[in-house]
């Protein structure tokens, strides 16, 4: 049973976390840019709290998701009047594909130095498209109610 002073929290809870974009079953709609830049802004900052937590098989995990997104954005020929697809291939996809490959190398501190370098091809696409008041920071807060740390038990990636 929830107490009434539970209440408060777990909405200022709900609030803290951010809007989320609906994440099962909706691929088959056109969900427009905001709605895949929040998914986006969702996953690319699990994939930071798993950098920073140093959890191979979860920075694996949000690699794929962040993938997926990104060729959804792709596939925006424009919005605003703004050519989303064109600015995406040519500053976010060769950002992201450097983060994938660091991530392959298993260089840690290379994964952490193209996280941001990543982050930064965001705020370069964010002006390319006239909109610098977007501005992407790499935040280490956790607001979600997940653990990053790798557990003892997880198992490393290419192990299974």
């Amino acid at each position: 049973m929830i107490r009434t002073t539970s209440i408060p929290v777990i909405l200022v809870a709900a609030l803290l976390t951010g809007p989320l974009p609906v994440l099962a079953g909706d691929e088959e709609h056109d969900l427009g840019l905001v709605t895949w830049m929040g998914r986006l802004q969702y996953y690319a900052h699990k994939l930071g709290l798993s950098v920073d937590a140093g959890n191979k098989r979860l920075i694996a995990y949000y690699i794929h998701e962040v993938e997926e997104v990104i060729e959804k954005i792709e596939d925006i020929d424009e919005a605003d009047g703004v050519p989303i697809g064109n600015l995406v291939k040519e500053i976010l996809v060769p950002s992201f594909e450097t983060l994938e490959a660091s991530f392959e190398s298993g260089d840690e501190a290379l994964v952490d130095a193209d996280y941001n370098r990543l982050l930064g091809a965001c705020n370069q696409c964010h002006e390319k498209a006239k909109r610098p008041y977007l501005i992407v920071e790499r935040r280490h807060d956790n607001p979600y109610m997940q653990r990053f740390k790798p557990s003892k038990l997880a198992v490393s990636p290419g192990s299974d």
